[in-house]
């Protein structure tokens, strides 16, 4: 019953004008993450940050993810936290899918900075996150 409800509320977290993410949490590298969903677009918030990103200004409340959800799919910008670049988070264009009822899997390529410096190097990043119950 609790993975039918799982499903359920994944199936229905980002469909356009549903409110049923309101309550959801998943897990992001250690972080307690909710999904706010209004009408089409969507937001990943902290609501447990990690220690180590709230060294780097992460509080609850702080927007991780956002955009547009469709049917096929999220795409928008994330943002990339360091102790370095304090209150100044990297953003960077990201695409994303349901890997399955209980995985969000979100990717995009990005600038590697060093200290708030950037190096001209790039990267792609994979934000996974794993459905664990109601916030």
């Amino acid at each position: 019953m609790q993975r039918l409800r799982a499903a359920l509320a994944i199936c229905a977290m980002f469909a356009a004008g549903h409110a049923a993410a309101q309550g959801a949490c998943f897990d992001h590298n250690g972080s307690l993450m909710r999904i706010v969903d209004r009408g089409g677009r969507f937001a990943i918030v902290y609501q447990e940050p990690r220690a180590v990103l709230r060294k780097a200004g992460v509080a609850r409340g702080t927007v991780l993810a956002d955009g547009i959800s469709t049917d096929g799919g999220l795409t928008g910008v994330a943002r990339r936290f360091s102790r370095h670049c304090r209150g100044q988070p990297l953003e960077y264009e990201i695409s994303g899918f349901y890997a399955n009822d209980r995985t969000i899997v979100l990717r995009g390529e990005r600038e590697v900075y060093q200290r708030c410096q950037p190096t001209g190097r790039l990267t792609r990043d994979e934000l996974v996150f794993a459905y664990v119950g109601a916030c």
